[in-house]
C-alpha cells in the first residue's frame, strides 16, 4: 500500500484517488457538524419563545383552572415555575396601517418560565398591572413603529364572541389602547406576530374574567420533562392538552431531521462517486501486477488468497485516506468552535458548528462500508 509502483502513472492515480476520498470525508464531517450546530442554534431560539411544558384546554380557547391544578404545581418538585397566559389574535390599527397579530397576556411569573428579558433590544419590560406591552422587531418594522421619549398608543381590536350577522361594525369589536415600551428579537416568525402585555390588560381586552386563562406554561427542572408530562397526563389528560417543547414545534423538528438526513445521503453519494476512483485504481494495480499474480499462483496461492491481498490494499487505502480527511475536518470544526474564522454573512455571528461523536461514527461506518463495496468491485476483475 505504501510502496511506489514502477509505473509512475499508477503512483499518480493512487495519489489522486486517495486525495479525493480524503477531501470528501473532510467535507462530510464538516457539513454534518455544521448542521448539528444549526439544529442546536434553532432549538436554542425556540427556548426563548416556548416553555418546557404547556397546558391548554382540549375544547375552546380558554378555561378556568381549579385549585387542584395549582396545588399539583406547588407540590411537584419537577416544576420550577409556572405562569398563567392569555393568548388571542388581534387586529392592529396604527397610523393608517393595519396588521393581524397575536397578543399574549402574561403574569409576573412568566419571565421566570421564558427568559424574554434577554431578547429585549430596545426599551424596557412592561410594568405589572399596566397597559404597557412589548412588540417584536419585525412587527415594529412592518408598522414603521419606533420607540421614542413620547410614548405612543396603539389600538388593538378583537371580534366580540357571539352568533349571527354583524349589524353594526362599530359594536362588533372590543378595542383597547396599549403603550409599547420595549422591542424584542427572537425568530422572524415569532417577531412578526407577537405582542406581550400584562395578564389583566389582555383579559380586559378579551372580556375574560380574572381567573379565565388560555394556557399555563411551565419551566421544568433539567431531565424531568418526560416524567412531569406523564404525571400531568395521568391526572389532567382528560381535560387538557399537555405538550412539551418538541410537540409544540413538530414541524421545525421534522424539518431539521429531514434536512440532516438529506445532507447525509447527498454526501454519502458524493463519497461513493469518489470511491469509483478507488475501483479504477485497484483495477490498474491488478493490471500492473499481472506478472506478480501469475508468480504467486505458481507458488500455490489460489484466487481467493490473491483477492485478499488486494482487498486489504484497497480497504486500507480507503480507510487511511478517510481517517486522515476526518481528522483534518475535525480540526477545522474544533477551530471554528473555539476560535471562529467563518461568520454568517452581514452579521458578527460565528457560523454554528457542533462536535458529536455520532457524526464521526456515521462518517467512519460509511467510509468502511462503501470502501469495502468499491474494493470488492475492483478485485472482481482478477481472472480465475
Amino acid at each position: 500500500m505504501f510502496s511506489k509502483s514502477g509505473n509512475n502513472a499508477i503512483n499518480i492515480i493512487v495519489k489522486i484517488a486517495s486525495f479525493g476520498v480524503l477531501m470528501v470525508s473532510a467535507a462530510f464531517i464538516i457539513v454534518l457538524s455544521g448542521f448539528s450546530g444549526i439544529r442546536t442554534f434553532n432549538i436554542s431560539l425556540i427556548k426563548m419563545t416556548d416553555p418546557d411544558v404547556k397546558i391548554s384546554p382540549q375544547k375552546g380557547k380558554s378555561f378556568i383552572a381549579d385549585s387542584a391544578l395549582y396545588d399539583f404545581f406547588k407540590h411537584d418538585k419537577a416544576v420550577k415555575s409556572f405562569a398563567k397566559v392569555v393568548e388571542e389574535k388581534v387586529f392592529i390599527n396604527y397610523n393608517d396601517k393595519q396588521k393581524i397579530a397575536k397578543i399574549k397576556g402574561v403574569d409576573s411569573n412568566y419571565y421566570k418560565v421564558i427568559d424574554l428579558d434577554s431578547t429585549l433590544i430596545a426599551g424596557r419590560m412592561p410594568a405589572p398591572g399596566t397597559i404597557e406591552m412589548l412588540m417584536g422587531v419585525s412587527l415594529a418594522n412592518d408598522l414603521s413603529f419606533m420607540l421614542s421619549n413620547n410614548l405612543e398608543m396603539i389600538q388593538l381590536l378583537v371580534p366580540k364572541p357571539g352568533k349571527g350577522f354583524i349589524t353594526d361594525p362599530r359594536k362588533a369589536f372590543n378595542e383597547k389602547y396599549f403603550m409599547p415600551v420595549g422591542i424584542f428579537q427572537t425568530t422572524t416568525d415569532h417577531d412578526q406576530v407577537y405582542l406581550y402585555t400584562t395578564l389583566p390588560a389582555a383579559q380586559e381586552l378579551l372580556n375574560y374574567r380574572p381567573e379565565q386563562i388560555s394556557s399555563i406554561e411551565i419551566k421544568v427542572a433539567p431531565g424531568q420533562v418526560a416524567g412531569l408530562q406523564e404525571r400531568l397526563q395521568q391526572k389532567f389528560g382528560e381535560k387538557f392538552n399537555i405538550r412539551n417543547r418538541r410537540q409544540l414545534n413538530k414541524l421545525l423538528y421534522k424539518m431539521l431531521n429531514t434536512e440532516n438526513l438529506m445532507v447525509y445521503f447527498i454526501f454519502a453519494l458524493i463519497l461513493l462517486l469518489a470511491l469509483f476512483n478507488i475501483v479504477g485504481t485497484i483495477i490498474m494495480i491488478i493490471i500492473d501486477k499481472k506478472d506478480n499474480i501469475h508468480t504467486l499462483r505458481i507458488l500455490g496461492l489460489d484466487r481467493s488468497e490473491i483477492k485478499k491481498i488486494f482487498m486489504i490494499q484497497g480497504l486500507g487505502m480507503t480507510v487511511l485516506s478517510g481517517v486522515v480527511g476526518l481528522i483534518f475536518g475535525l480540526i477545522l470544526v474544533l477551530a471554528q468552535s473555539f476560535k471562529p474564522f467563518l461568520y454568517i454573512p452581514q452579521t458578527d455571528m460565528p457560523y454554528p458548528v457542533e462536535f458529536h461523536w455520532s457524526n464521526v461514527l456515521y462518517v467512519l461506518l460509511t467510509i468502511i462500508f462503501m470502501g469495502t463495496f468499491a474494493t470488492l468491485v475492483g478485485i472482481s476483475k482478477i481472472e480465475k
